[in-house]
């Protein structure tokens, strides 16, 4: 996996969550389209837990099928920004991040951010650029939970929120299950408690590919590859070479404080803030965020009176499905932006 250059945001002191103060905080991102005159026409793409600001790329895009020239999210209409999640390993400030305290990698050392300091930074980003509301912001898994606090803390911000296989709250996120991911990077010799960057980390790489390959085969991909007649071995194949290419460039430290980023994070305290109509787009065979969490929050919307529009697809591909067959909905996202042009 080789990725594209990026585009870099700088901005001085941000504040964090737990009190410490980022320095130098460096967002990296990717624009496609033209932004119009009246900045009307933007729209924020929210990417995944372990996923890159590349959502439309020829090689590495995980949206490709749903993003382009013509396609529903339409780059001759629309400009859409793309930013890699704060505390991600894609080239935004995260745990490789040099601590000026010590001039050395942050590691475990990085400070304890939670997924509004991950908007907030999105949120200096889109001020950048001087838009003041938002066409629409879209996310994918991690970030579908992202554009719920969007919609919670930034009510004004944007015209509509689309949610792909996320989830409305993160409550299931435990420090028990923070722990299981951390656990098979501690049990490597240099694990050095997250500090290993410069110790022969090859059984730690061992480990980040073996998670990797766990991660794609819940999440479906191996699932999909089968569906296209290939071999089991070449299924394999295909699975592993997409793992190493991932591994190269994600620190497991990323996965960790990602991970406690999400620790009680929900947006249902503030959910009647949300003032936008929702597509919230749900697989039925979704391992990751099942259907009894997709319908309660469907139903606690209708309480509130919000504006929801739940699409439930039919994909055998689970936390994938959205992704790779896009045919059971892209009518519908385009039609859902479409009618964005009509709002304030």
């Amino acid at each position: 996996m080789i990725l594209p250059e990026s585009k870099f945001f700088k901005s001085s002191d941000f504040l964090v969550s737990d009190g410490n103060i980022i320095k130098d905080l460096k967002i990296a991102y990717q624009t496609w389209g033209k932004l119009n005159a009246k900045k009307d026409n933007a729209i924020l793409i929210c990417h995944g837990y372990t996923n890159h600001h590349f959502p439309e790329d020829q090689n590495v895009g995980w949206f490709n099928n749903l993003m382009g020239f013509g396609k529903a999210v339409d780059t001759n209409k629309y400009f859409v920004i793309c930013a890699n999640m704060l505390g991600s390993s894609f080239g935004s400030t995260g745990p490789k991040s040099i601590n000026p305290k010590t001039n050395l990698p942050f590691g475990s050392d990085f400070p304890l951010i939670t997924n509004i300091d991950i908007i907030n930074t999105q949120k200096l980003l889109i001020e950048n650029f001087k838009i003041k509301k938002l066409h629409s912001i879209i996310g994918y898994s991690f970030g579908g939970h992202l554009v719920y606090l969007w919609a919670t803390e930034f009510p004004n911000m944007m015209k509509s929120i689309v949610s792909i296989a996320g989830s409305f709250d993160k409550w299931d996120v435990s420090k028990e299950k923070i722990e299981l991911i951390e656990k098979p990077f501690s049990n490597c010799k240099n694990w050095n408690n997250g500090h290993y960057y410069s110790l022969d980390s090859s059984e730690i790489d061992k480990a980040l590919i073996d998670y990797r390959i766990n991660v794609l085969n819940f999440y479906g991909f191996k699932d999909y590859l089968l569906s296209l007649d290939y071999s089991l071995e070449r299924v394999n194949k295909e699975v592993n070479k997409a793992a190493k290419g991932w591994a190269k460039y994600f620190d497991p430290n990323s996965l960790i404080i990602l991970r406690r980023a999400n620790l009680n994070s929900s947006a249902s305290n503030k959910a009647s803030k949300i003032q936008v109509p929702i597509l919230k787009v749900l697989a039925k065979s979704d391992k990751v965020t099942n259907m009894v969490q997709g319908n309660s929050t469907v139903q606690k919307f209708a309480s509130l009176g919000i504006n929801c529009t739940f699409i439930e697809l039919n994909t055998k591909f689970g936390h994938y499905g959205p992704m790779c067959e896009p045919d059971e909905w892209s009518k519908e996202l385009q039609l859902f932006l479409n009618n964005n042009d009509n709002i304030i």
